[in-house]
């Protein structure tokens, strides 16, 4: 079977066009509630960028809205081939209401730190109440690496980037590097 490509000028380390990236004040800056009125047209682009980058994840300060708005998707890739694939999950004025205090380490990357993966601790299960894009607010719970995921999408919304969340620099490695030295081997059967 043949996986998905992550988006290769990410893995080479280049910005890809559009994308708000680490040094830029916008990707710090203060996020704005949004209402589901205003959101229809921002959700329908995260989502388009996101399957573009084929990535996880993508706030909306990541391509240069100051609103609280991200969207999680995460499907199998050639560089994360043995992640759990989720549906679309969309988050309207996110904000986590429970943390776990178990936690894991694993490898996160980000559009907005281009070319860079470093292990990073989250709570292995978070619960989050957020809005929807047909205007329900539901809490919802979050385990393992949806929850990773979501985590690192509310931290934008916050003014973090994973770098932010990493206690030991030392694993910081380029996703080259990653790809020959770091990465699990794949599953059985591919």
């Amino acid at each position: 079977m043949t996986l998905p490509r992550s988006n290769s000028a990410w893995i080479d380390g280049a910005a890809d066009d559009g994308v708000v990236t680490l040094g830029d004040p916008r990707l710090k800056a203060p996020t704005a509630a949004i209402g589901t009125a205003d959101a229809g047209v921002l959700l329908a682009t995260l989502v388009t960028r996101l399957r573009e980058l084929n990535g996880a994840g993508l706030a909306a300060p990541q391509i240069g809205v100051s609103v609280r708005a991200a969207i999680v998707e995460v499907r199998k890739t050639d560089v994360f081939p043995d992640r759990p694939e989720t549906g679309l999950i969309q988050l309207l004025d996110p904000v986590v209401v429970e943390r776990s205090d178990e936690t894991t380490l694993d490898w996160e990357g980000c559009f907005s730190v281009p070319g860079y993966l470093g292990l990073t601790p989250r709570a292995e299960r978070i619960t989050v109440r957020y809005t929807t894009d047909a205007g329900e607010t539901i809490t919802r719970e979050f385990t393992g690496y949806t929850a990773r995921v979501v985590q690192h999408e509310i931290d934008h919304l916050d003014g973090l980037v994973y770098l932010d969340r990493m206690s030991d620099l030392t694993s910081l490695t380029t996703a080259q590097n990653y790809l020959d030295h770091h990465r699990p081997e794949p599953a059985a059967g591919r």
